[in-house]
């Protein structure tokens, strides 16, 4: 395993410790688009869902360059890449299973693909770059990490 392949799963362990993301996404019109999001890591990998109807949904299949933030400006860590539809969450029992036990909070149940069949696309972050730095320590705590060949 690289030096590149070893960061990036400590970035990806770093990202399924979080419980909300911000997801920014490129409207028709190149202005930008940012929503909320819930999210987990499975074999290194973000993934993530929505309805194919919304706005992030169709903005991604158009174009699916994408910018990930966690919620927190005091722990940062923001992650670009594309996004790969990757079919139904229905299709892909370990990310439901993934999802349940991490967004197991009372009426989180409510807004899972699980229980909500709205939700019909599931998407999986390709990452290319990030950086991130904690407020408490912004020197010693900066990373930057690039995807092998986008350095």
């Amino acid at each position: 395993m690289d030096d590149s392949t070893s960061q990036w799963k400590k970035l990806a362990a770093e990202l399924d410790e979080h419980r909300n993301f911000w997801l920014a996404t490129v409207n028709l019109d190149n202005t930008p688009h940012v929503a909320p999001i819930w999210g987990v890591v499975l074999e290194d990998r973000f993934l993530f869902y929505t309805s194919r109807v919304s706005r992030k949904a169709r903005n991604i299949i158009r174009q699916p360059h994408v910018g990930l933030h966690l919620e927190s400006a005091e722990n940062v860590l923001i992650v670009y890449g594309n996004a790969a539809d990757d079919g139904l969450p229905q299709n892909h029992p370990a990310v439901l299973t993934a999802l349940e036990q991490k967004y197991d909070q009372p009426g989180d149940h409510d807004y899972l693909p699980s229980s909500d069949t709205s939700y019909d696309v599931l998407f999986s972050l390709n990452p290319t770059s990030a950086l991130g730095w904690r407020l408490d320590d912004f020197e010693g705590s900066q990373i930057r990490w690039a995807q092998k060949g986008n350095r």
